[in-house]
């Protein structure tokens, strides 16, 4: 049947009355979730905070994970989770610092793990976490005394918080490749593969610094966790990507689903008295854009650290790699300095060799480097080594991270001062994934690096491999 110009006239009527009325619902929905994120807003709890205001439209957020148990109220809660008795007060589970420059497009996400020894103000040495026994104040000028970073606000999540957005976003799928547990965390994971954690589940993976899993070949449990906070650290962060990946395409989904997770989420933190419900709204739009391929994704990485030499399981900061990223975190706005030191392929002399057992796989891996722009060196074999390695002749650290986001989440940097004729020289090991675009789906690598003397350290931390769930 042919449709005729009055059927036209009349779809065209209709299809327009329902984009309209799709546009009428979402501006609805928008203005609805303001009016409820300012409502929240008014209700959070305040801490008074002093330092510097900051840039507009961005600066330094202080983000604490707090082991706090004063939202216990029953005993249901305080079964699950304790209490401040229990527990002897509060500390600083987790430590972050996100740096927003909207000028620049950029945000970074800096870990520091809690063992790692510095001076309180007023203290002495000890753990940086224990500066948050006596508040945030002291937080904020622990971190200005020892890194020269300023704070501009402040946001502290405690357990129920956290329970509370990952039960408003979903289940989020992890994989565990054993079974696993961690005894003082309450982790119980009996069987390998993806498993679906809920808020209480959620909370107590990303609080493991003991987890075991099962040895299928002597049905032992063994430590699968040897570096304790720093292994925590990589899988909090993959836990974030996670759950902010799965609310983003929720709210996508649906524009109301916003309005619940903001609900769950804002009216449990603890924030500075300075902190505007633009300030949220912005947080809130930084942690939707997680994917690493993409341009503007947040970028999470942590303060790189050694082994103390003074104090037995404790971390110093380790130099020069520290200072370069804490740079990151003082400069707002267009920087000249910074400007010259970002480097593209062309700048990169690349040399390769196979470890790996793979015949050809240098040749192949310097000619893919090839195609993406950087310099060749020479291919060559090398004996063979389980891990990927990317090392960097000094001062050429900028140009071995470069490379490094081209491998697919492998590849740990070595400081390599004997090397001469290439900027960066890659290592390839039994673990090796191939080169990769950005417009792939490459992950982050891990920088978990070893100077030529044999230090550990960790940089910027990518999601353990495995399935995607």
């Amino acid at each position: 049947m042919a449709l005729t110009p009055a059927f036209w006239r009349v779809f065209r009527r209709r299809f327009l009355t329902s984009c309209l009325a799709t546009l009428l619902v979402m501006v609805a929905s928008i203005v609805y979730l303001n009016t409820q994120v300012s409502a929240k807003l008014r209700a959070t709890k305040k801490v008074t905070v002093t330092f510097p205001a900051g840039p507009a439209e961005g600066g330094n957020y202080l983000i604490i994970g707090s082991d706090s148990r004063d939202f216990v109220q029953d005993a249901g809660q305080a079964q699950a989770f304790g209490t401040n008795a229990d527990t002897g007060g509060k500390r600083s589970d987790t430590m972050m610092v996100l740096h927003l420059d909207p000028s620049q497009h950029s945000s970074l996400l800096v870990s520091f793990p809690r063992d790692l020894l510095v001076d309180i103000p007023g203290q002495g040495q000890g753990q940086i976490n224990a500066a948050f026994n006596d508040g945030p104040q002291k937080v904020v000028e622990t971190l200005k005394q020892n890194f020269d970073v300023d704070v501009n606000h402040y946001v502290e999540v405690d357990f129920a918080a956290f329970v509370s957005v990952v039960n408003a976003v979903d289940k989020i799928p992890v994989y565990f490749p054993a079974p696993s547990r961690d005894k003082y965390s309450g982790l119980n994971i009996p069987v390998a593969g993806c498993t679906a954690l809920d808020g209480d589940a959620a909370l107590a993976y990303v609080r493991s610094r003991h987890l075991e899993v099962l040895d299928a070949k002597t049905g032992q449990w063994r430590d699968a966790s040897p570096r304790a906070d720093l292994d925590r650290i990589q899988r909090q962060q993959d836990f974030i990507r996670k759950l902010a990946a799965r609310a983003s395409a929720k709210a996508g989904e649906n524009p109301l689903t916003a309005i619940d997770i903001a609900d769950a989420v804002v009216s449990k933190l603890t924030v500075d008295s300075r902190l505007s419900q633009d300030d949220i709204l912005r947080l809130v739009r930084t942690f939707r854009n997680v994917d690493p391929t993409q341009s503007g994704a947040l970028e999470m990485v942590t303060l790189p650290v050694e082994a103390s030499t003074s104090q037995p399981g404790r971390l110093v900061a380790q130099q020069p790699e520290a200072d370069a990223l804490l740079a990151r975190l003082r400069v707002f706005g267009a920087d000249p300095a910074a400007a010259d030191q970002k480097v593209q392929p062309v700048d990169v002399t690349v040399g390769v060799l196979n470890g790996s057992g793979v015949d050809g796989a240098a040749g192949k891996a310097l000619g893919l480097l090839q195609e993406r722009a950087f310099a060749p060196g020479t291919p060559a074999n090398t004996d063979i080594t389980d891990t990927t390695l990317v090392r960097y002749a000094p001062n050429n650290l900028a140009k071995a991270e470069l490379v490094s986001r081209f491998l697919a989440g492998v590849g740990k940097l070595v400081a390599d001062p004997s090397l001469t004729d290439v900027d960066v020289m890659i290592v390839i090991g039994k673990d090796w994934r191939g080169v990769h675009g950005r417009d792939k789906a490459a992950k982050p690598a891990t920088t978990t690096t070893t100077t030529a003397a044999g230090k550990k350290s960790t940089g910027t931390t990518a999601p353990p491999a495995g399935p995607v769930c």
